[in-house]
């Protein structure tokens, strides 16, 4: 008798127990996270202003996919624009997006407001080179990373230079695409 209650009250624990809720999919990382990881110092809202073209990037949602602008404000704030969009049936759209990024400590900048163009958490300048023409972008999260530059071909030595800092850095380098335009 015992048991026929235990299955029926079994039975109805089951039947009144929700479906269970599919697990929220962790971001991807390309990194370790238990490598150290810095951002460089020096680097100023002042440094990072100009036109940026993204070189290589490891392919992570809602990042910058060709390029950037970036503009100082005032306490050493940026507003970082990005151009982007879709094509359908060879008609293309064009879209920017404003971005306020507000310094949170050095060489590190935080995005204000819900983000469709940037992941969440910091933006770190893992490296700058010293005429500020190219540099390694990345956080510790690892869920982003990318290369850039201010002109879209040379410079093969910083470019080496931003991998090797980023491979020191505990990213996974060899997961980083070549971006075509």
């Amino acid at each position: 008798m015992k048991r026929v209650v235990l299955a029926m009250v079994s039975s109805l624990l089951v039947a009144c127990t929700e479906e269970p809720v599919a697990p929220v999919q962790p971001a991807e990382v390309f990194r370790d996270t238990a490598a150290q990881i810095a951002s460089q110092t020096d680097v100023t809202a002042a440094r990072m202003a100009g036109e940026w073209a993204i070189r290589q990037r490891f392919a992570a949602p809602r990042t910058p996919r060709s390029g950037m602008s970036l503009s100082a404000l005032p306490n050493e704030a940026l507003q970082l624009t990005v151009i982007g969009g879709d094509c359908i049936d060879d008609v293309c759209f064009e879209e920017e997006t404003l971005i306020l990024l507000e310094k949170t400590g050095p060489g590190r900048w935080t995005a204000q407001g819900p983000q469709t163009a940037l992941p969440e958490g910091e933006f770190w300048v893992m490296w700058m080179e010293f005429d500020s023409r190219t540099a390694a972008i990345g956080a510790p999260s690892g869920e982003f990373g990318w290369i850039m530059d201010k002109n879209i071909t040379g410079g093969g030595d910083r470019i080496t230079a931003a991998r090797d800092i980023m491979d020191w850095f505990g990213y996974n380098v060899s997961r980083l695409e070549e971006v075509n335009r």
